[in-house]
C-alpha cells in the first residue's frame, strides 16, 4: 500500500517541518526564561508554539477539504480556530501571575506564552520566512533591555547559588534578614530535595539573589557559609 503524503493540499514533509520551525522557535523563548529562573521553561513554550502551527495547519487542511467536495459557495473562516488558540492561551498565561504584596510577577511568562502562540500560528501558515527573523530579532531586543536595565536603571546583578543545609528555621529567617539589610533581594528560593538521614533533615535549595552592585557577592556567601548548619554554598554563576 503506498503511502499517503499530500492530504488536502498539505505535503508530510512540509507539515513536518513547519511543526519543527514551531518546536525549535517555542524551545529558544523558552530557554531565554529558564535562564532567568522564570516559570514556563523550554518544553512549555515549545509545546505552546508547536501546538499552535498544528492547529493553523489544520485550519487550512479543513479549508482545501471543503473546496475540494464542492462547498466552494460556503467560504472557511480561516481565522476560526486560531482565534480559539489566543483564546486559550490567555487561561494557560494566567497560570504564571502571581501576586505578593504589592507585587505582579509572570506578566512577562505569560507574555512570551501569547506571542509564541501567535510566532505559531504565522508558522503554521507557511510564513516562517518572516517569523523566524522577527523571533531573532525578538530575543535580541530582549536581551538588550535586559542589560540596559541592569547597567543603567536597576544597577544590580543576579548571582544563584545551590545551598545544601540541615533544616532549621531560624537559619533561614538570619539569611533573610542579612540579605534585607544588605538590600538583597532573593527572586527564587525553590526547594529541589529534603533528605531525612535518621538525625538530621538535609535540605537542597536553589536561590537566586538580586545583588546592589556594590554588595560582594562573595562576601555576601561566606557570611552564610560561616553558619554551622550549612554544609555547602555552590555557585551556579
Amino acid at each position: 500500500m503506498e503511502m499517503v503524503t499530500t492530504l488536502y493540499g498539505m505535503d508530510l514533509y512540509e507539515f513536518l517541518l513547519r511543526v519543527f520551525i514551531a518546536c525549535i522557535v517555542g524551545a529558544l523563548f523558552g530557554l531565554e526564561r529558564k535562564n532567568r529562573g522564570k516559570p514556563a521553561g523550554m518544553k512549555t513554550n515549545m509545546l505552546a508554539c508547536a501546538g499552535a502551527a498544528i492547529v493553523s495547519i489544520i485550519q487550512l487542511m479543513i479549508s482545501n477539504k471543503a473546496s475540494e467536495i464542492g462547498i466552494g459557495n460556503i467560504k472557511a473562516d480561516l481565522t476560526r480556530l486560531t482565534a480559539q488558540v489566543i483564546s486559550g492561551l490567555g487561561f494557560l498565561g494566567a497560570g504564571v501571575i502571581m501576586r505578593g504584596g504589592d507585587k505582579v510577577r509572570g506578566l512577562t511568562t505569560a507574555a512570551t506564552l501569547w506571542l509564541v502562540a501567535i510566532l505559531g500560528i504565522g508558522i503554521g501558515y507557511g510564513f516562517y520566512f518572516f517569523i523566524l527573523p522577527a523571533s531573532a530579532m525578538i530575543l535580541f531586543v530582549s536581551f538588550l533591555i535586559k542589560k540596559f536595565e541592569t547597567t543603567f536603571i536597576e544597577k544590580r546583578k543576579i548571582k544563584k547559588v545551590i545551598i545544601e543545609y540541615e533544616q532549621s528555621e531560624d537559619l533561614e529567617d538570619i539569611i533573610k534578614e542579612i540579605a534585607k539589610e544588605k538590600d538583597i533581594r532573593i527572586m527564587v528560593d525553590k526547594k529541589i530535595s529534603e533528605i531525612d538521614d535518621g538525625e538530621h533533615v538535609i535540605i537542597k535549595k536553589v536561590m537566586h539573589f538580586s545583588l546592589p552592585k556594590y554588595v560582594s557577592s562573595k562576601y555576601f556567601f561566606n557570611i552564610i557559609r560561616k553558619f554551622e548548619e550549612v554544609i555547602e554554598v555552590t555557585r551556579i554563576n
